[in-house]
């Protein structure tokens, strides 16, 4: 009797347990993603830009227009190399190509793997007329097209999200005293003398640049409340039917 009753106990529990509903895993959330790499993010933010149109614009602009045509051979002048090599020795963007070619390595590619153009300079117009309206003209098209906007939207994003951009975007606003020493060499001067003569307004050209790379809380050379406005709010191309896709 004594026999029947432990195993009528044993069935027992073992029919309440069978009664429980399974035992479940708590879930168990997925890994969060690596952060993106510097080369990603700037492979990323160069997919933006639309390479081709504005390399169509240069090459439009270039083969017609005799303003735009000067301002490629000052660019280009001797006064210009030297000051692009005098930029290349400041010890602030040495440090600065440094860290980047360091993050770049750690990145696994060593370089940025930007698609390259392949659009070919011919001597001949393919069309019979392509209006151009000067550095002006130019300028205001290149605006039109260069998506400031969205790429500053982009960049804001990933600084907030730390890592490798947010490191190179504070770095490169680092840099504007540097910008601001390169325009007092004697030759930028001289350069900047030329460009106004030949229709470039540096003013204006000066504050969009401060703008792109988040200097623009110091005061531009020489820049009024109409030319900041002008850069902030560009007027749309001249004639549309003008701009090759």
């Amino acid at each position: 009797m004594k026999r029947f009753i432990i195993t009528l106990a044993i069935v027992c529990s073992l029919c309440s347990s069978w009664a429980l509903p399974p035992a479940t895993k708590p879930a168990v959330a997925p890994p969060p993603p690596p952060p993106a790499t510097l080369t990603q993010d700037l492979e990323q933010l160069y997919r933006l830009i639309p390479a081709k149109p504005l390399n169509k614009l240069v090459i439009r602009y270039l083969l017609n227009d005799a303003e735009f045509q000067a301002i490629i051979r000052i660019i280009n002048s001797h006064d210009a190399f030297m000051v692009r090599m005098r930029l290349y020795a400041q010890p602030e963007i040495i440090q600065f190509q440094s860290w980047v070619r360091s993050q770049l390595m750690l990145s696994g590619g060593g370089s940025l793997e930007f698609e390259e153009s392949e659009e070919i300079l011919s001597l001949f117009n393919p069309t019979p007329y392509w209006s151009v309206y000067g550095w002006q003209g130019f300028f205001n098209e290149f605006l039109a097209y260069f998506p400031q906007e969205m790429l500053r939207a982009q960049i804001n994003a990933k600084v907030i999200q730390g890592g490798s951009l947010a490191q190179f975007w504070e770095k490169l606003k680092a840099l504007r005293p540097v910008y601001e020493r390169v325009l007092a060499f004697p030759e930028s001067k001289r350069i900047i003398t030329q460009l106004e003569q030949n229709g470039v307004n540096f003013s204006q050209l000066d504050q969009y640049i401060r703008s792109l790379f988040d200097w623009f809380n110091l005061n531009p050379v020489g820049a009024s409340t109409q030319e900041v406005s002008t850069v902030q709010a560009p007027i749309a191309p001249p004639a549309a039917n003008s701009i090759v896709a």
